[in-house]
């Protein structure tokens, strides 16, 4: 467990709203070549924007979704939108039971996994919309979802309190990483794939050794559920954003001390860019707009 300290504080600079939407929105995403934000909302839109000037490039309404939009990615290469709703249905693909609540395209941008309320993740190929693999093992909805950067490997985590590993070729659970004391909504993997990062709403983040499933430190500090974590692209930092309104930045190299804490902003933190000099670019939203804040 890290040693609690008392980090440099710092503030996040508000840089632009994006008004279009006419519902809570639920997620953004940042396309890879950063020039487009998608947003999605309980208005059943798909909002494309400028990343750069705020401008709004299009919009698609009528996309097939009949009920709220939760989750969008793009595509590595950015030619697909992967959108995911409570009808049940991932536009590309469908077949869940229960509510999608996470899309996330494989690092090659050919098997696209979506993560719902049925309890299962589900695997398929991003061409075709065909179903490749169901994996089952969770016994509570499934939050979260991310590759692992060679994409030979998903985790998963859930309302049970648990993370699972998952080997994308058979299939097989690798691990059940347990140690969390709730549900968990947030799941990244270091750059290299030797880490995880996953947060939760007990408040705590947690670093696990993907190779074992061991669990490596405890991070404490936000008196908030954690929502969103990034690492940065040299893995040496990692982001964490709470419903308390901080993001704590932590430094890998230093035992995962928390080295800056940045407050100012509004809203809940949908998605987070960062850099390796601690600065990034953040997007909130509690109502129906998006706003763009930049470290100070």
């Amino acid at each position: 467990m890290t040693d609690l300290v008392t980090p440099p504080l710092g503030k996040l600079i508000p840089s632009k709203t994006l008004e279009g939407h006419t519902g809570w929105i639920w997620d953004v995403t940042l396309s890879s070549n950063g020039q487009i934000l998608a947003s999605v909302s309980n208005d059943m839109m798909i909002r494309l924007w400028n990343a750069s000037t705020g401008l709004q490039r299009g919009a698609a309404k009528d996309n097939g979704h009949s009920n709220w939009v939760r989750a969008v990615r793009f595509s590595p290469a950015g030619r697909f939108l992967a959108t995911a709703s409570d009808d049940m249905t991932i536009r590309i693909s469908d077949g869940h039971t229960g509510k999608v609540r996470a899309v996330e395209f494989s690092p090659d941008g050919r098997t696209l996994a979506s993560a719902s309320d049925d309890f299962t993740v589900r695997l398929w190929n991003a061409s075709s919309g065909s179903l490749l693999k169901t994996l089952n093992g969770h016994s509570g909805w499934v939050r979260a979802i991310a590759f692992s950067p060679d994409g030979k490997t998903l985790a998963s985590t859930s309302d049970d309190n648990t993370i699972r590993l998952w080997d994308t070729t058979t299939g097989n659970e690798l691990h059940q990483l347990i140690g969390h004391e709730s549900s968990i909504g947030a799941v990244c993997f270091s750059p290299n794939g030797k880490l995880l990062a996953s947060g939760s709403q007990d408040k705590d983040l947690r670093i696990w050794d993907t190779t074992s499933g061991a669990m490596l430190n405890v991070l404490q500090g936000h008196t908030g559920p954690v929502r969103v974590i990034a690492f940065c692209a040299d893995g040496n930092l990692v982001a964490s954003a709470a419903d308390d309104l901080t993001i704590r930045v932590w430094a890998a190299p230093l035992g995962f001390s928390c080295v800056r804490v940045l407050t100012g902003f509004s809203g809940w933190v949908r998605a987070i860019t960062l850099l390796r000099d601690e600065n990034m670019v953040v997007y909130t939203s509690d109502d129906m707009t998006i706003k763009i804040w930049n470290s100070a």
